[in-house]
């Protein structure tokens, strides 16, 4: 490129004319327009306010076009809510028993604990149709189902038996808004499938046959971890990346690099550039005939384009893609624009094609990154005598560190991590996975296409050593001193903080303050955010949280003295979001980030299947608790447990009738006794196995956990010191086979908690058991209800209980609300 033609292109060093960016009103009022009707960013009262001072503003200045543009882009999110909701509804009779449904494939994933089908056109045996998707999971122990998931393919024609019910949110504080992440994507039912699952048609299209193609060259040339992120980077198949590759890059601030992004995109764009470049430039004549660099840029977008349709176009990819397109037309058409200009309008094009995308953390992330990338190189000035390798390493730090900045408070806010070491892993992953792992990879990738099977395997095993290497030097970096830290949940008012202390730092920057003033402000600014994103919150108040964690229990007793007890965290054998994700996402929501005593009861799934992802999740867990039976120490969770509690230096007890424990400080911690089971004992059945602890607090409440026992080891308690409690949860989520009348006589509880899913299979809590408890005088409340926070202010041993509700009348709610009465 002409250096002339490169400086035309710079906005005069110490400003960013508004004339340079004639699309920021525009754009911005658009996305204020989707924000005040397709989000739930303010409540309906700020909404009204803030939507008539605007519009007053607007005609004040007689901006009678922008007023308009704005009233188009809320009408495009009310009707873009609008179809999302008609997508939504469902037909009564669909829910709760078995159906048989025929539908056609557009997704498949394999995951450890089970494989999921997004599925369309869907069919019930009476005729009725869905114009929404569904989610169908497929779990291990139905084997012929299981190993039909995995013959499927995008685009066949299924039938199958499946039990369906609608999105639901787990009603825990610090909860993911599942329900709004399907209505985004029109996902109108979630269901099992029971039994064997019939191919009716095959109809699968040229670009799923070529993506087969690949996966076979991937899983043939590599091993599961190399290959699981040769999945995610070339297909946009994340779900296949091991979990502790996703935890490492998390917390060395480089999961970036495993999702299809700008930088991917670009990557194969500037690669088939450089190809072209290096091929029309070996004849001196093709020099002088033909548009050398037009058709270098134009092969670039031809391989970017081609890259994201065989990753399926994920919305990065979508993003990168128009951005990229802006930018190549705006060269070969000569204009002097800025390239956030571009940028710009590519988010106005993403949020016009698709207005539910104002509420995707990846494009706010991608945005926030590239905008802070872009107003630097609008100002960014370079010795004239800088090297090529100056300029490269200079400018990679700077992205690196700048885009790290912009999007600091969405990656604490979502992802809850601090990546302490973000700055050196970038400078050291992004130039191993741009020279080395993408190049190999895409090249790999196309020859996969193409059906040279053999080349492609070669091309894709060196791009896989360059990975593993890459696995082993952001595990590394976990490892050092801090390198994994979790942060509490900051709270809009440092969000708040944060963007109004950056914007006044590069307001400055561009009106031309000395550097090292710009630095200090903003490293005051990072420092202060960081200082209380990083302190925990004082617990004042004895409180006792029970979590809505669907069918399985867990739940934490928070004590002044900063002293947590967690007792069970359920989930599934390979499940990446559980019970210990929730908990760990609750926990940090309430500023705590540590747990001092984790117990868990018994060696099943339901109690004890989410124990490492919550110990993966905390800064520092001092002990965990189990039962000493045979049950318990021959279990293979129990042994990776245990195992991963050595190397994190976390001391194991193993625990049975006749122990007691204390945590806390005399005077303000808790006292408890174990009262089952017997010290070795090999009890046929496992749920007798529990760990019963009474709890008795420093104002006299006493709790109960039972665990999952039944009628022949409550026989065993009532022999004992049974006796009135406070609180307690019901043994086996209510089940009939527990809480025999004497147990329950013995022990009258003035609350009892039951922890069952909603609508579960198991038809818990027993109806009678419930009768039960109440005719002992004790008020019953179930999780699936949301969870219970039971507090006991001040010293006073009266309990207050409150449960956690949902948040109504948000924005999707009113949509679904008002379709109905449409039609």
């Amino acid at each position: 490129m002409n250096p002339s033609h490169v400086q035309s292109l710079n906005v005069p060093a110490g400003r960013l004319s508004g004339s340079r960016l004639p699309l920021l009103w525009p754009t911005g009022l658009w996305v204020l327009g989707l924000l005040l009707t397709r989000t739930d960013v303010l409540p309906v009262f700020m909404e009204v306010f803030f939507l008539s001072a605007l519009i007053l503003a607007l005609l004040w200045r007689h901006q009678w076009h922008l007023l308009l543009l704005f009233a188009m882009a809320c009408l495009w999110g009310i009707a873009d809510l609008s179809l999302h909701a008609r997508d939504m509804q469902v037909p009564k009779d669909w829910l709760g028993a078995p159906v048989q449904i025929t539908a056609r494939v557009v997704s498949v994933q394999h995951l450890p604990a089970y494989s999921r089908l997004q599925v369309s056109e869907i069919q019930s045996r009476n005729a009725s149709g869905l114009t929404g998707n569904a989610l169908l999971y497929v779990y291990p122990q139905h084997d012929k189902a299981e190993l039909q998931a995995y013959q499927l393919r995008s685009g066949d024609m299924i039938q199958a038996r499946v039990r369906l019910h609608q999105p639901r949110n787990h009603l825990n504080p610090g909860a993911f808004d599942y329900r709004s992440w399907c209505f985004d994507r029109s996902i109108a039912l979630l269901g099992s499938v029971s039994g064997k699952i019939h191919i009716l048609a095959r109809q699968t299209s040229w670009l799923e046959s070529t993506r087969e193609r690949i996966r076979r060259a991937i899983a043939a040339s590599n091993p599961r971890a190399s290959a699981g992120i040769l999945h995610a980077i070339l297909l946009g198949d994340r779900s296949r990346v091991d979990s502790n590759a996703n935890d490492a890059f998390a917390a060395t601030g480089t999961a970036h690099l495993l999702a299809i992004s700008g930088m991917h995109v670009g990557m194969a764009a500037a690669w088939m550039f450089a190809l072209f470049w290096w091929l029309l430039t070996r004849r001196e004549v093709w020099m002088v005939y033909l548009p050398v660099r037009s058709l270098s840029l134009l092969a670039g977008l031809l391989a970017a384009t081609v890259y994201a349709w065989l990753a399926g176009w994920p919305l990065p990819a979508i993003r990168s893609g128009v951005m990229l397109m802006a930018g190549v037309l705006a060269w070969m058409l000569a204009a002097r624009t800025s390239p956030l200009n571009t940028l710009l309008a590519a988010l106005w094009l993403m949020l016009i094609a698709d207005p539910s995308a104002i509420a995707s953390l990846s494009l706010w992330l991608s945005f926030l990154a590239t905008a802070g990338i872009l107003c630097w190189v609008e100002q960014a000035r370079l010795p004239a005598q800088s090297g090529a390798m100056y300029k490269a390493l200079h400018g990679l730090f700077w992205v690196s560190l700048l885009a790290m900045l912009a999007t600091l408070p969405l990656i604490v806010a979502v992802f809850g991590r601090v990546p302490l070491y973000g700055l050196p892993g970038n400078l050291l992953m992004v130039p191993l996975y741009g020279l080395f792992v993408m190049p190999l990879s895409l090249a790999g990738e196309l020859m996969a296409a193409l059906g040279l099977d053999h080349l492609a395997g070669w091309l894709l095993q060196f791009a896989g050593v360059g990975i593993q290497r890459g696995l082993d030097l952001v595990r590394g970096i976990e490892a050092l001193p801090y390198g994994r830290l979790w942060a509490i949940s900051p709270g809009w008012m440092m969000h708040g903080f944060y963007a109004l202390g950056t914007a006044l730092v590069v307001w400055r920057w561009i009106k031309g303050d000395s550097k090292a003033l710009v630095a200090a402000s903003m490293s005051a600014v990072v420092g202060i955010y960081l200082l209380f994103v990083l302190s925990e919150k004082a617990i004042q108040t004895p409180t006792w949280l029970v979590w809505d964690v669907g069918q399985g229990a867990a739940s934490s007793l928070l004590l002044p003295d900063d002293q947590v007890m967690v007792v069970d965290v359920p989930g599934r054998a390979g499940s990446r979001f559980n019970g210990g994700t929730q908990v760990a996402a609750g926990l940090r929501e309430m500023g705590i980030t540590h747990i001092n005593v984790l117990m868990l009861s018994h060696a099943q799934s339901d109690h004890l299947g989410g124990a490492l992802s919550l110990m993966s999740r905390m800064n520092r867990v001092g002990e965990i608790w189990l039962p000493d039976v045979p049950a318990a120490h021959n279990d293979r969770r129990v042994k990776a447990i245990v195992a991963e509690a050595g190397r994190r230096s976390i001391t194991v007890y193993w625990l049975a009738r006749g122990d007691h424990m204390t945590l806390g400080k005399s005077g303000q911690g808790v006292d408890l006794h174990i009262m089952w089971p017997p010290r070795g004992a090999a009890l046929t059945n496992p749920n007798n196995a529990s760990l019963v602890v009474a709890a008795r607090l420093s104002n006299g409440a006493t709790l109960l956990w039972p665990g999952d026992i039944e009628a022949d080891a409550e026989a065993g308690l009532i022999h004992g010191k049974l006796a009135h409690v406070d609180a307690m949860l019901v043994p086996h989520h209510g089940s009939r086979t527990s809480s025999s009348p004497d147990f329950v006589a013995a022990l009258h509880p003035s609350l009892s908690i039951v922890q069952t899913g909603s609508s579960n299979r198991y038809g818990f809590p027993d109806p009678a058991v419930v009768g039960r408890y109440k005719s002992a005088g004790s008020r019953v409340r179930n999780t699936a209800d949301g969870a219970l926070i039971i507090e006991w202010p001040g010293e006073a041993k009266h309990l207050h209980v409150s449960q956690w509700h949902e948040p109504q009348n948000g924005r999707r709610d009113i949509a679904l609300q008002w379709w109905p009465g449409l039609l």
